[in-house]
């Protein structure tokens, strides 16, 4: 495939999986945000791995995601960008009205949406549209082997990984190891989730983001063990209330 086409493939993966627009993990981000409001807990949230090759977090996210991404991807992505972006607004919309606890699309949030999905596309022809296409359900071909070869290189250099249940683990599953890992969640949440997210509606009960939200204005956005959970709200809440004090002396 030509050179214009591998970056326009890169650009779908950027565009496509990547919150806020930069390779970011969502559980540094959120212990920096406490540390720039003064709470320091005593355990890391942000766990920093190893990586095969010596990749850069970013690289290895990068390749996480493409692999994800040519398992994924609906072909009519490329071929009618705005078809499929209009459908991707209305199955979101559709999710919102059934579930209060995620907010609707705004004007500008759907504007985004239809530019991230469309801009990459423009101006390629259908051969390029069909070369491109090609290209990717032939990366698909072996995207499966590269997975699970890359979570047992990653377990290698990370053996808490291996205190995973791992005995009906789907392919599924070991995506979303790698992919915990290129966010940089710890291994003790990466575990909490991946054994009990058969009951979702129970993990996002114990993670008490209302109490997260009513202390500081934000939740962390990941899912942390129970018991951490509750570490991190007592300390968040002992701190306040020092912080809270010093201020009235």
């Amino acid at each position: 495939m030509n050179k214009k086409l591998e970056l326009i493939f890169k650009t779908l993966v950027y565009n496509t999986v990547v919150p806020g627009g930069k390779w970011s993990s969502s559980a540094k981000n959120y212990q920096d945000f406490l540390l720039r409001h003064g709470i320091k807990l005593s355990f890391q949230l942000f766990h920093q791995y190893k990586y095969p090759d010596n990749m850069s977090p970013q690289k290895f996210e990068e390749q996480v995601q493409s692999l994800f991404f040519v398992l994924t991807v609906d072909s009519k992505r490329i071929e009618k960008p705005q078809e499929y972006a209009e459908m991707m607004i209305s199955e979101t919309e559709k999710i919102s009205k059934n579930n209060p606890d995620i907010q609707p699309l705004t004007e500008t949030e759907k504007s985004e949406i239809m530019h991230k999905m469309c801009d990459p596309i423009k101006g390629l022809s259908d051969s390029d549209k069909e070369q491109l296409v090609g290209y990717i359900k032939q990366k698909a071909k072996t995207a499966v082997t590269q997975i699970v070869d890359l979570f047992y290189k990653v377990a290698e250099l990370n053996p808490e990984l291996m205190d995973i249940n791992l005995d009906n683990a789907s392919l599924n599953d070991l995506i979303e190891i790698l992919n915990g890992v290129s966010y940089g969640y710890a291994p003790i949440d990466i575990k909490y989730y991946i054994e009990n997210k058969g009951n979702l509606e129970q993990i996002r009960k114990m993670q008490r983001k209302d109490e997260f939200i009513k202390l500081l204005g934000s939740e962390p956005h990941i899912f942390i063990h129970p018991d951490r959970i509750k570490i991190m709200l007592d300390e968040i809440k002992k701190q306040k209330m020092l912080q809270n004090n010093t201020e009235r002396e």
